[in-house]
């Protein structure tokens, strides 16, 4: 059984594709309370779900906040990672199971034991919001009914589920041949090697660098005779030039608070970031993997749409304008932490995120408040654009 509530004016995410009549909530299993949702853990209950994530399969005893993030240090302490799966099961998994599910596009808290040893806790930054609460009588059967309720996943080509060879970076066409050369010589079976930033003109989306990648076409026919597919990253921020103009003049950027192109800065230094959850911006940028398929490309690897931020155009000033102050001062402890601190503050800065908007459906939201939905609409621009150009094939 699903059971669907909403609370406040939720954003539509299209996460679920089951038509499911809403409910009025009653505490049950799970008791709302002023803080969040809570549920009773039993003494060695697991906690099942929250998809990738730091500290195993069962997270009892930790913090998770989903708020999709770049943070490339998966340690124990670790709180959020790149992806946002706001699904649980609990329960003893042969008589009353349960998931839950929030269906939303901000920021969320589970809290699984970590302040109460036996206690679940979510909790929401804004109250607008769905939950769907299954009730089955084993894990299989919720996770059967999770399924239908979010539709058919993403199933990859069968060469993806083999060998990916992938790192940072190789620099030239023949450090790729290398890398092959070396597989086979040791007789490991390879499928895929992935391309980082330095195949790209100085690192541009959609771009190929001819100085060190000149015969880029011939490379991906070699690998394909060797049934090798060459994955490229492609990455959220467009560069302030060439074809920037273009995405411009049609307004395909996110704004600032004035309705100016936000700027922010990555792997090539200004950029601004494709709207991709407007309508438009998301097929314009989608139409660019064309580019790639047309040299025989058939795998992508979407990166940086979390999405990551270097610095702000705005804020770096305002860190640079500060540091003139520092220069003349005498750094006792607390000024030189204070110092410090700024700087630390450049990268993925929270203050940026509430500083751009996005075009949604006719809205104008505040990025924070649908933060994680970026990565998941820049990879369905890719995946639209496949269907498009090449429905026939399965690409990664």
């Amino acid at each position: 059984m699903v059971r669907n509530y909403i609370f406040g004016e939720p954003i539509e995410t299209d996460a679920v594709v089951k038509e499911i009549a809403s409910s009025a909530w009653c505490d049950g299993v799970f008791q709302k309370k002023e803080d969040g949702f809570h549920y009773s853990l039993k003494e060695d209950e697991i906690v099942y779900g929250l998809g990738e994530n730091v500290r195993g399969i069962n997270k009892r005893g930790w913090r998770y906040i989903s708020n999709c993030s770049d943070n490339p240090n998966h340690c124990e302490n670790t709180n959020s990672l790149y992806g946002a799966h706001n699904f649980i099961m609990v329960g003893d998994g042969v008589h009353e199971t349960y998931g839950l599910f929030v269906d939303t596009s901000g920021r969320v808290t589970f809290d699984i034991g970590y302040t109460d040893i036996d206690d679940l806790s979510i909790s929401m930054e804004e109250e607008n919001y769905k939950i769907y609460l299954i009730e089955a009588d084993s894990y299989s059967n919720v996770v059967q009914e999770f399924r239908e309720l979010i539709g058919r996943s993403y199933i990859a080509p069968r060469w993806a589920f083999g060998y990916g060879q992938s790192r940072w970076s190789y620099d030239t066409a023949d450090e790729v041949r290398e890398v092959a050369a070396e597989y086979k010589k040791h007789n490991i079976p390879i499928d895929s090697i992935y391309l980082d930033i330095d195949y790209m003109e100085r690192y541009k989306d959609f771009t190929i660098n001819r100085d060190s990648f000149a015969d880029f076409e011939e490379l991906v026919e070699e690998m394909k005779k060797e049934n090798i597919h060459l994955i490229p990253i492609i990455d959220g921020g467009v560069k302030k030039e060439d074809g920037y103009d273009e995405g411009k003049e049609n307004g395909y950027f996110c704004k600032d608070e004035n309705g100016e192109d936000f700027i922010i800065g990555v792997w090539p230094g200004k950029c601004c970031f494709p709207d991709m959850l407007n309508d438009e911006a998301r097929q314009w940028f989608g139409d660019k993997y064309r580019i790639l398929i047309d040299k025989g490309i058939d795998g992508f690897w979407n990166d940086m749409n979390e999405p990551a931020i270097f610095y702000s155009e705005k804020h770096l000033k305002e860190v640079f304008e500060k540091m003139e102050d520092y220069k003349t001062m005498n750094l006792d402890v607390n000024t030189f932490f204070e110092m410090t601190g700024m700087i630390g503050s450049i990268c993925n800065n929270p203050e940026d995120y509430a500083s751009f908007y996005h075009n949604y459906r006719g809205k104008r939201y505040r990025h924070d408040q649908v933060h994680n939905l970026f990565g998941y609409y820049m990879t369905r621009s890719a995946s639209e654009a496949f269907e498009r150009y090449v429905p026939e094939k399965r690409i990664l």
